[in-house]
């Protein structure tokens, strides 16, 4: 590890550790599946500060402050859920049992971290786990867990939101494939939309093939 940091050190000419990061300064991109509909069911995202903090501290060796991760559920992990779900909320958990008739999610962040990459580079982690349920039931219907590693890798200590950018990209995308490949949008599929009467059958009288 010190001998990574060496060379981080020499790329950039100086040793003073990460700086301070703002997911606020973050602005994740990355592809999104197109469905055909969503679900009309409502999901709700319980935002529990005992689970997600809003101030973390990059972990391992030069540990550095990152503000505002309360971001990553209330912004991104809703931007997410919104390709398959039409209505997204974010609410503490007090509020979380109000309506019978919704999904209920629960998300914990455990770690962000870093790593070292190629050409004494890192690149940003994320220790997070989803869970899904109806809001009637207690058992999930859908489990996410995931060791996040990003896609962006940084050689500048100063640019360490985007070491979290790259975490939150990458995090993101994973658990939309995997939500994909699991099947939960068939779980909570729209409702199907009536299928249309039939014709009533004529009332004239069915013609006579005998007749010219």
């Amino acid at each position: 590890m010190r001998s990574l940091l060496s060379l981080l050190c020499l790329s950039v000419g100086a040793c003073g550790g990460f700086s301070r990061a703002n997911v606020a300064n973050t602005a994740p991109t990355y592809n999104k599946p197109t469905v055909a509909a969503r679900s009309d069911v409502p999901l709700t995202i319980i935002l529990d500060p005992k689970a997600v903090h809003d101030d973390m501290v990059l972990s391992g060796y030069s540990p550095a402050d990152i503000q505002q991760v309360n971001l990553i559920v209330t912004r991104d992990l809703k931007s997410a859920l919104e390709v398959y779900f039409s209505r997204v909320a974010v609410s503490p958990p007090t509020s979380a049992e109000k309506t019978t008739h919704q999904v209920v999610t629960n998300v914990k962040i455990d770690a962000l971290g870093w790593k070292s990459a190629e050409s004494n580079a890192a690149v940003g982690t994320m220790e997070w786990f989803v869970s899904m349920r109806f809001a009637d039931q207690q058992k999930p219907f859908y489990q996410f867990a995931e060791h996040t590693v990003g896609r962006q890798a940084i050689t500048q200590w100063s640019n360490t939101d985007a070491l979290i950018q790259g975490a939150i990209e990458e995090g993101m995308q994973h658990l939309l494939k995997d939500m994909a490949a699991k099947g939960v949008q068939t779980l909570v599929a729209p409702a199907e939309a009536a299928t249309p009467s039939e014709s009533p059958p004529s009332s004239d009288a069915p013609a006579n093939d005998d007749e010219e």
